[in-house]
């Protein structure tokens, strides 16, 4: 098909056909404390390498990131211990499990499939923990505040709703360390865990995050490299592969590009070598994903022709 060019009312256009989306789903409750967020919100956001940025929506609302941190954390823990050290603690294949399962770890092997599921967040954290001490989430903070050029809150509502029904985290974790993939301070890894989720974002700022994958590793904002290439290939893999955790594979038929959601309705997604986005939207599906930020991108992809990008 023909591609179109990104432009602000192509944007209002899919804000407009996505609106009804809004009502199927339902907005994540098991923390309560996201059970606030009112299901009629909608953003999106699309940051291009040049730091350049179209959006629409509910832009200015801020939402935790939850598991599209696990971005920054994994990307922190390949940068300091390097591909092949990470990698000997978690694994980087995708499952048909849910995002907090623990069938996997009991049934099939000692390591988490990837770093997405909460399982191998975890383990990151740990490995983050052992090398920063308690300067870890320090680390975390400061790393999003270089690529996103914002300054990075975290809600402590969030976080105290997240730590106090936490059971089935602290049972992954209990577990692991009981079949000797999980050394130390469980509790520490788990504090680190739920604060990573808890930092607070737009949109933009997603997007910014995107837009530094979408470059190889380069800072939209200041041209400098943040991030080694292999890196930031090796984050883009994970997010095509394992990034919508149980839904991954239909995201790849849906919208063909790496994409990283998080329970609170938010998903970051990366067009190589163009642009990062941000969707916002709180209603989910039953595998957790946003119901139309899944749509919206559908229908991005299918109109600026992203899965084929820089091709005729």
């Amino acid at each position: 098909m023909q591609k179109m060019t990104l432009t602000q009312p192509l944007l209002d256009d899919i804000k407009i056909t996505v609106t009804g989306l809004r009502f199927h789903g339902k907005v994540a409750d098991y923390i309560p404390e996201l059970s606030f967020m009112s299901p009629d919100l909608f953003a999106i956001s699309c940051v291009s390498l040049d730091n350049s940025a179209v959006e629409t929506g509910d832009v200015n609302q801020y939402f935790t990131m939850q598991s599209i941190s696990k971005i920054i954390s994994l990307s922190i823990a390949i940068e300091k211990l390097g591909m092949k050290e990470v990698f000997k603690y978690v694994d980087m294949e995708p499952t048909a499990d849910s995002f907090n399962s623990l069938m996997r770890l009991e049934m099939s092997s000692p390591i988490p499939a990837n770093p997405f599921m909460n399982a191998g967040a975890i383990v990151i954290c740990a490995l983050l923990q052992s090398s920063f001490g308690a300067k870890a989430f320090d680390e975390i903070i400061s790393f999003t505040e270089l690529i996103t050029g914002e300054k990075i809150e975290f809600s402590n509502k969030v976080y105290e709703s997240e730590r106090s029904t936490s059971d089935r985290n602290k049972a992954l974790a209990h577990f692991m360390k009981s079949i000797g993939s999980l050394p130390g301070d469980i509790d520490g890894f788990l504090e680190l865990y739920f604060r990573q989720c808890s930092m607070m974002c737009t949109v933009r700022s997603l997007a910014k995050i995107g837009a530094l994958l979408a470059s190889g590793g380069i800072s939209p904002l200041s041209g400098k490299r943040i991030l080694k290439k292999n890196t930031a290939y090796a984050i883009l893999g994970l997010m095509t592969t394992c990034g919508l955790y149980n839904g991954s594979g239909e995201f790849a038929v849906r919208v063909g590009i790496p994409g990283k959601s998080g329970v609170s309705g938010g998903i970051l997604a990366v067009s190589p070598g163009n642009m990062g986005i941000g969707v916002f939207s709180p209603p989910l599906d039953s595998k957790g994903n946003s119901v139309a930020g899944l749509y919206a991108l559908e229908l991005l992809s299918e109109k600026l022709n992203l899965r084929n990008m820089g091709k005729s």
